[in-house]
């Protein structure tokens, strides 16, 4: 269920289900009567709101002083115009690129509202068009693109917030070029950004992969009580080792058959009918097999961990619905 849960000793989260595209979670770290820092933003332009307003009586008397966007994804940073106008926002200065280049609230609301009014359309262009719909969902996104953050910082660093340490540190690239984590050492808490998916298939935009597992050995290596992911419930270390070892799986299924040149849509509809597969095969959103296999096709072409252009996404949509047209996660 969806809503605000205590994680840690003054530290929440509202984790939001089952944590598909855009159902982000967020953070809240609370000094009593001092000051309050926020993790993330959520898109939708009412569900930010209602995140807002559930907050407001824990930080009533430590006002938010600070905000940390983990990444440049809008679900994890389009709802900044809801914290204080004068709360400080920071994020690692390879995701703030990422915010700039990034397509604007206003130009992904006409692409999913186009994506809806053709998704009909037979072949590649309507297969294109409805994913592009499932994306959004029914997230109404900023009318204005919101809020950048304004202190960046490379690696690491660390914030004060009422005498408590907040440790960040930069772990991308990974899923996009600027992935931190945000950890409240004092209790026992980490809140992941989009590096863990929980219960919910996860997407390699940006790679390489190698960085990704190194990230997930450093999250166990700190044996925190509570892991916050990006997406899906808070977790301990079983559900981050399900991932590794998904990751591990798909990596090393998929690289002969990049070798005999199948295609990523090609490859995927054969894992997916794997035995291997039914470990994740009710992971929310499994066709996103696509999309990470799309990258890792990519970078063993030769090609530099980069965002995906404008083509390979489109391409990567339409495997995607393509998969889900076919049936292919339907139970035999």
């Amino acid at each position: 269920m969806s809503g605000l849960q205590q994680v840690g000793d003054g530290v929440w989260a509202f984790v939001r289900t089952p944590g598909g595209w855009g159902e982000a979670n967020t953070g809240l770290v609370v000094a009593p009567g001092t000051a309050s820092l926020v993790v993330d933003t959520a898109w939708d332009v009412a569900w930010a709101q209602r995140i807002a307003e559930a907050q407001a009586p824990l930080v009533a008397d430590a006002p938010i002083t600070d905000a940390v966007n983990t990444h440049s994804d809008g679900d994890h940073w389009w709802g900044n115009d809801t914290l204080p106008p004068d709360a400080r926002i920071t994020t690692s200065a390879a995701a703030l690129d990422g915010m700039r280049e990034d397509l604007p609230p206003r130009a992904l609301t006409v692409l999913a509202g186009t994506g809806s009014r053709i998704r009909r359309v037979p072949g590649p262009v309507g297969a294109a068009g409805a994913y592009m719909a499932r994306v959004r969902g029914g997230a109404r996104f900023p009318r204005r693109t919101p809020r950048m953050p304004d202190t960046t910082f490379a690696t690491a660093t660390s914030l004060d917030i009422g005498g408590r340490t907040i440790e960040l540190e930069q772990l991308g690239p990974c899923h996009t070029a600027g992935d931190l984590v945000v950890r409240v050492a004092d209790a026992g808490v980490v809140f992941t950004g989009d590096l863990l998916f929980i219960g919910s298939t996860p997407i390699l935009w940006h790679g390489p992969l190698d960085n990704w597992l190194s990230a997930l050995d450093r999250l166990l290596g700190w044996d925190a009580a509570v892991y916050v992911p990006g997406h899906g419930p808070t977790c301990g270390a079983a559900e981050i080792r399900a991932l590794r070892d998904y990751w591990l799986w798909l990596r090393d299924a998929a690289h002969d058959h990049h070798r005999a040149g199948l295609t990523p849509l090609e490859t995927a509809r054969k894992l997916v009918r794997t035995r291997d597969f039914d470990a994740w095969r009710n992971w929310e959103s499994p066709e996103r097999i696509a999309l990470s296999l799309s990258t890792l096709f990519d970078q063993w072409n030769g090609n530099p961990p980069a965002p995906p252009t404008i083509t390979r996404r489109a391409a990567a949509f339409i495997a995607a619905e393509t998969l889900l047209r076919e049936g292919a996660f339907e139970a035999a």
